[in-house]
């Protein structure tokens, strides 16, 4: 079995008004962690629980003060225009399937303590190549569900069309939402299959379909920099890495030039 250890940052549930929760979780391209992370930045949600668990990495992570801290997972809240907003965000989510049922069934309880009835889980769907314009898949629950969200448009339903599956708290998330009579969809862009890639731009085309969900007002430019600064970092070093390559040829070739033989 798991342990987890939680901490409550607050004396009494705040009451919310149909909140709907958020989660974006370390995954395919960092899309989700990406877009919720950004979320929490610009809204500044207060803390509600704090999630530690041995099934986490086992490392440490070194804080803005430069402290180490433990990896953890928090869910945080926000007051909404329509809904208020629950937000699941953090450093790792667990990787064996044990594990990450027992976590997901635990978020589960959490929000529907506080009222939530639908949740929305975001992520990335892994291509073989970098993706300039990424498309948003969506995965329901059920019909209801589907309807509602087939009215903002920007969201193909087509999805088992590019997956089989949705591994991990993303999927889990809303398969146990189900069981307990809940709704959900998850939100996924296509995004570059590469464990080093990050998905900046995949982030904003999820966020702008956040922002019609949950109408939100928020500028996502600052996301168009962060794409431009990434790409720029990454044609650099691109770069490097093709100077170096050119660079050993060039030496491997001078150490095995023939020494140049005169006839007289």
């Amino acid at each position: 079995m798991s342990k987890w250890i939680v901490q409550k940052k607050f004396k009494t549930l705040p009451r919310l008004n149909a909140p709907i929760m958020i989660e974006g979780l370390p995954g395919m391209g960092q899309v989700g962690k990406i877009a919720v992370d950004f979320l929490i930045d610009k809204l500044k949600p207060k803390l509600l629980y704090k999630i530690y668990s041995h099934d986490f990495m086992h490392s440490v992570y070194f804080n803005d003060s430069g402290f180490v801290e433990l990896p953890a997972v928090c869910i945080y809240y926000v007051k909404g225009k329509n809904n208020d907003i629950l937000f699941l965000a953090g450093d790792d989510q667990p990787a064996s399937q044990r594990a990450s049922y027992e976590f997901s069934e635990k978020i589960v309880d959490f929000v529907q303590e506080l009222g939530c009835r639908e949740i929305i889980t975001l992520g990335g769907i892994g291509m073989p190549h970098e993706i300039k314009k990424p498309a948003v898949f969506g995965a329901v629950t059920n019909k209801v569900t589907l309807k509602k969200y087939e009215k903002l448009g920007g969201i193909n339903f087509k999805i088992n069309s590019k997956i089989d599956a949705i591994v991990g708290a993303s999927g889990l998330l809303l398969g146990i939402a189900q069981l307990r009579g809940m709704s959900g969809v998850a939100l996924l862009a296509e995004t570059y299959a590469h464990q080093l890639h990050l998905g900046f731009r995949e982030a904003k085309s999820i966020l702008e379909q956040l922002k019609k969900i949950l109408n939100l007002s928020v500028d996502l430019s600052p996301l168009d920099r962060e794409t431009e600064n990434y790409e720029k970092a990454q044609a650099r070093a691109k770069e490097d890495r093709e100077n170096t390559r050119l660079s050993k040829l060039r030496s491997q070739f001078a150490d095995s030039k023939p020494e140049a033989q005169y006839i007289g």
